[in-house]
């Protein structure tokens, strides 16, 4: 069975539902796109032009009514060829359930069986760093205004005053664009942190890991934007959990480590009752250190309980922490935190959804560190999929560590050095590890030059 097939109650749709024929299927009683017994968890739905129709595929709108086409139900699962001539005789655009949609293209998530042919176009190691320094600006103008902007709404929170959800909204939106121009970008600029300056900066780069994973797993724009809203304010409960706590460089107690939990409710609790913010987004911030397995907090909720976005975002928020600086801790290399994500995911996580984020962020990110073979040090900027040990780097200094004008290679074009040897990756390195200026050397303009 396709994975994204036994998804269907993440969505809204009851997962005990039975089809014996092609359109006898479960419709909401209520008529809002909620079914009960699930949570009401919100059904998601992509417009499709009916010649993009393909068998496996559930109808749920048309651009007309259902009573103007001859059929007994307001849902169609598509079984037969002649189920879509018929829905392509009276329609022209149609509105598929999300998760039928992804069930039927989930091989190509999966085992990455995309065309070469696809609209992104294959780019040598130059035109990699040119496009990624064409976006950086843009990208970086929607980051520090989505920054001042989570500041903003940390400080309401703080006050017990109301979130300008409107002006939320807009930076998420921003962040979507560049994001859809060119998804490197924004997530490399989630390697600029500050340690001072944790919860405002986690709430963005969980935002913005979020749109670009919800990107790889083909969400519709409104979609994105409604990931990127729950992804940016999953934790602002945490500013009503006194900050002796929250900023403690020692061990918590045990009674401070049930303090730090309430963030979770709180955070719903806040949400629900200030602003017009959308059930989804209240459900993250309630649920997101909630675990597959049923044992996770504050409530201990069965996985059936979880939606797409609690599971997305669950994720996320473990990868962005794990690889940050706290108060208490360094941060970890991203491909420790790879590791510890898989060996997780059946506890923790949902382990599908881990291994695609995998296979997203490769085993070494984009903008993660690494050290070569020969000393030298280099960030990643792009993973090669069909040689996932050897993505294009720009290398950062020479073999002693003395920073260099940056050098973008192929590492799968068996590139050597100037000894002769072959450059490969021997090992991640944490942020902390390098002791010169990294955000200097991400941000900067000039794009770096090509060897081979």
């Amino acid at each position: 069975m396709k994975f994204f097939a036994k998804l269907t109650h993440w969505m809204g749709k009851n997962k005990n539902s039975k089809f014996s024929d092609s359109h006898s299927v479960k419709e909401s009683s209520n008529g809002s796109g909620y079914f009960p017994g699930d949570s009401l968890q919100k059904l998601e739905k992509k417009k499709l032009k009916v010649t993009d129709l393909q068998i496996g595929m559930t109808v749920v709108e048309l651009d007309r009514p259902w009573t103007d086409i001859p059929v007994d139900f307001q849902e169609v699962t598509i079984h037969t060829h002649s189920d879509i001539a018929l829905l392509q005789k009276y329609c022209n655009e149609v509105y598929v359930d999300y998760i039928s949609y992804t069930s039927v293209t989930s091989d190509n998530l999966f085992h990455k069986k995309r065309s070469k042919s696809s609209s992104r176009k294959t780019m040598d190691a130059e035109q990699t760093s040119r496009a990624l320094r064409a976006e950086l600006p843009k990208a970086k103008k929607a980051f520090d205004r989505s920054l001042r902007q989570i500041h903003q709404v940390l400080d309401e929170v703080a006050n017990s005053s109301s979130i300008d959800v409107q002006a939320a909204r807009e930076i998420v939106a921003d962040c979507v664009d560049s994001i859809l121009r060119n998804d490197t970008a924004m997530f490399w600029l989630t390697k600029i942190k500050n340690q001072d300056d944790y919860t405002a900066e986690h709430c963005l780069r969980v935002g913005i890991l979020a749109i670009t994973f919800g990107k790889y797993l083909q969400l519709d724009r409104e979609q994105l934007e409604l990931l990127g809203l729950c992804g940016m304010l999953h934790d602002v409960g945490k500013m009503q959990i006194p900050s002796e706590i929250l900023n403690k460089t020692t061990p918590l107690t045990q009674e401070e480590f049930e303090t730090i939990k309430q963030h979770t409710s709180l955070g719903y609790q806040y949400l629900s009752s200030h602003g017009d913010i959308a059930a989804e987004v209240q459900q993250v911030a309630h649920n997101h250190h909630e675990h597959i397995n049923g044992k996770g907090y504050p409530r201990q909720i069965s996985d059936q309980e979880l939606s797409l976005y609690d599971r997305i975002i669950a994720i996320v928020d473990s990868y962005d922490a794990m690889t940050s600086d706290r108060c208490y801790r360094l941060g970890m290399p991203a491909s420790q935190a790879v590791s510890i994500l898989y060996n997780e995911q059946h506890q923790h996580y949902d382990s599908q959804l881990v291994q695609l984020f995998i296979q997203m962020v490769g085993i070494y990110p984009v903008g993660s560190l690494v050290k070569m073979n020969n000393g030298q040090v280099a960030v990643v900027l792009s993973t090669n999929e069909d040689h996932k040990l050897e993505p294009v780097v720009e290398l950062l200094t020479d073999p002693y560590r003395k920073l260099i004008q940056p050098v973008a290679v192929d590492l799968s074009k068996h590139v050597t050095d100037s000894f002769g040897n072959f450059l490969r990756i021997k090992r991640s390195l944490a942020d902390h590890e390098v002791h010169f200026d990294l955000k200097a050397v991400l941000l900067r303009s000039t794009p770096s030059f090509q060897v081979a």
